[in-house]
């Protein structure tokens, strides 16, 4: 039998080498100082940092997993590696003093968090003035199939059990006082990836 873990990982590998790989690879390698990633999962997202530019990572999630623990000690071992700390925490009530972060990492997870604008108001807390958020995150697309996506979202969250497929996850970072520097739209609008400050 499967691990979930790994059958996550599995369903996720089209969409990853299909667009996400290249998203992933460009976007994380901007990553500096400590870093935050929120919604780690599986903790896909290690072989994308930078370590010479990365001090820290802490990686939280609702529930860290077997994938995570062993992705996270595969990164952290080697002398000079850098330091990993694995954080089971909720992305709105989020464990960590204020301004306690240079980058902040979002790689599809804001859909599930239920009140965005507590979880971008967490983000903006836990974040050193001049820092920065990263993003990766599906929405609510721009043209006529909105309506239809907005139609099948109730099917989707109670199948998925916590995904949402109609947020407007960037007007809710801007809402919650992030200044969108960079926004990149792809997937045919179902997709957004770039810089928030």
């Amino acid at each position: 039998m499967n691990h979930p873990d790994t059958l996550f990982d599995a369903v996720m590998y089209p969409l990853e080498a299909l667009s996400l790989r290249r998203k992933r690879r460009i976007l994380l390698a901007r990553a500096r100082g400590d870093v935050l990633e929120i919604g780690a999962g599986t903790g896909v997202n290690f072989g994308y940092y930078d370590t010479l530019a990365v001090a820290s990572i802490t990686m939280s999630d609702l529930s860290v997993g077997e994938r995570l623990r062993e992705r996270a000690a595969s990164f952290g071992r080697g002398s000079g590696a850098t330091p990993v700390h694995l954080c089971e925490a909720d992305a709105m009530n989020l464990p960590f003093a204020d301004d306690a972060f240079d980058t902040v990492v979002i790689t599809l997870v804001f859909c599930s968090v239920p009140e965005q604008a507590i979880g971008f108001s967490e983000v903006r807390r836990v974040l050193r003035p001049g820092g920065q958020m990263l993003f990766i995150e599906h929405v609510r697309p721009h043209h006529r199939v909105r309506h239809l996506v907005d139609r099948l979202n109730p099917l989707w969250f109670r199948v998925t059990r916590e995904c949402n497929i109609n947020r407007e996850t960037a007007t809710a970072m801007q809402s919650s006082g992030f200044r969108i520097d960079e926004l990149t739209v792809s997937g045919r609008g179902f997709l957004i990836h770039g810089v928030a400050r």
